[in-house]
């Protein structure tokens, strides 16, 4: 970390006309001064953003780049204010890129998600122009910057896509969009990220997911209210549409009902205790602001029924030399496939720490299964609370 806080410093002396930066005299006061500048002005800055007052946007940067000089932080809200009002951008992006400012704005994503982001800041003030890290103006910006990258009305050229992309924090993308356009640092000098992207999102993960599945019908259902487990490998949360693909276990309970299954020929009475379901879902975000997701999504999982019901088969076989008798054990289940509809809704934690909350609806039909011979009710409810690591 030391390191790349040191390499953060060069870049700003090196590339940025920041006041009282490479100025060897500059006094204590005078970063002091631009602390409390910038500390006041924030508020300001969080108020225009969420109500795009930008005719009051100018008096409020000019007034911090008076104190501190030019830094990253200005340029970006500038840039922002540009493509919002659909003006020119051509100079003052490739002006914000020859400046190696993507590169602070890059690192500034990155200690943000740092477990003692607020220590890093503290120890750090100057390198990232006096702005806390995590701050709200943060959050708007790449609200504001998501927004133009969804929006019909803005066509956005192949520069302004690229700089939006980096303002929203979609930092793969950036350094892909178009065949990096824009040269790249090199892998010698590039700073190295310090977590696993911005909240973990351009990571894949797993779910565990434990909750309580019930009927919805039926006013003696076979089964009855009951505990749920899952395990679902999960696609990146940075792309619109959401994938999962695993196992989810429904423990019956003994207060569900026995049933009639037929065995061949013969009519077995069984009580199931568990079903299996192997299968996937397909989500898309409706919501997504860095900080909470909320996604509905559609699944289909092929399910197992335990019956208790198995027989053993035995063989043999003669190698010329011995006789050999083997025994394989045959397991019978109820078949069907479970379809769902779901709406999921998630918050971060850290790093790639997801905790979420999923209600859902179940369609199963069990009498699909031509041996079991007891009508069972279809229709189930769940809630289900899960964790994505």
């Amino acid at each position: 970390m030391a390191k790349i806080l040191t390499f953060l410093l060069f870049i700003q002396f090196a590339s940025l006309p920041i006041y009282g930066y490479g100025k060897e005299q500059e006094t204590y006061t005078k970063w002091q001064d631009c602390e409390q500048v910038t500390k006041a002005a924030l508020e300001k800055l969080v108020d225009i953003f969420s109500r795009n007052d930008f005719e009051r946007l100018e008096p409020v940067l000019n007034t911090i780049q008076s104190t501190c000089g030019e830094n990253e932080f200005i340029l970006r809200l500038r840039i922002l204010r540009i493509l919002i009002e659909k003006k020119t951008t051509g100079d003052i992006i490739a002006d914000y890129l020859a400046k190696n400012y993507q590169e602070i704005l890059v690192m500034r994503w990155d200690y943000s998600v740092e477990e003692k982001h607020a220590q890093i800041y503290q120890n750090n003030k100057a390198d990232f122009d006096y702005v806390p890290l995590r701050h709200a103006i943060d959050s708007l910006t790449k609200i504001k910057a998501l927004a133009l990258l969804n929006s019909p009305s803005y066509n956005l050229t192949e520069q302004e896509e690229k700089i939006t992309l980096l303002f929203a924090d979609h930092i793969d993308e950036f350094y892909q969009v178009h065949g990096e356009t824009t040269p790249q640092p090199s892998s010698k000098n590039k700073p190295k990220p310090t977590s696993d992207g911005y909240y973990g999102k351009y990571r894949h993960g797993v779910s565990v997911y434990a909750g309580a599945e019930f009927p919805l019908t039926g006013s003696d259902p076979v089964f009855k209210t009951s505990p749920t487990l899952g395990v679902l490998f999960s696609s990146r949360l940075s792309n619109p549409v959401l994938f999962e693909a695993g196992l989810k276990v429904r423990f019956n309970t003994r207060n569900d009902k026995e049933v009639e299954y037929m065995l061949y020929d013969d009519v077995e009475v069984i009580r199931s205790t568990a079903s299996l379901g192997i299968g996937g879902t397909i989500g898309y975000k409706i919501f997504d602001n860095d900080k909470f997701i909320i996604a509905p999504k559609a699944g289909l999982f092929w399910e197992l029924a335990t019956t208790g019901l198995s027989e053993v088969n035995e063989s043999y076989y003669d190698d010329g030399y011995d006789y050999y008798e083997t025994e394989s054990v045959r397991y019978f289940y109820i078949n069907t496939m479970r379809s769902t509809l779901a709406v999921s809704a998630m918050r971060h934690l850290s790093g790639k720490t997801y905790v979420g909350l999923e209600a859902a609806y179940h369609f199963v039909p069990y009498n699909w299964d031509s041996n079991l011979l007891t009508s069972v009710q279809p229709n189930y409810g769940s809630l289900q609370l899960f964790f994505r690591f």
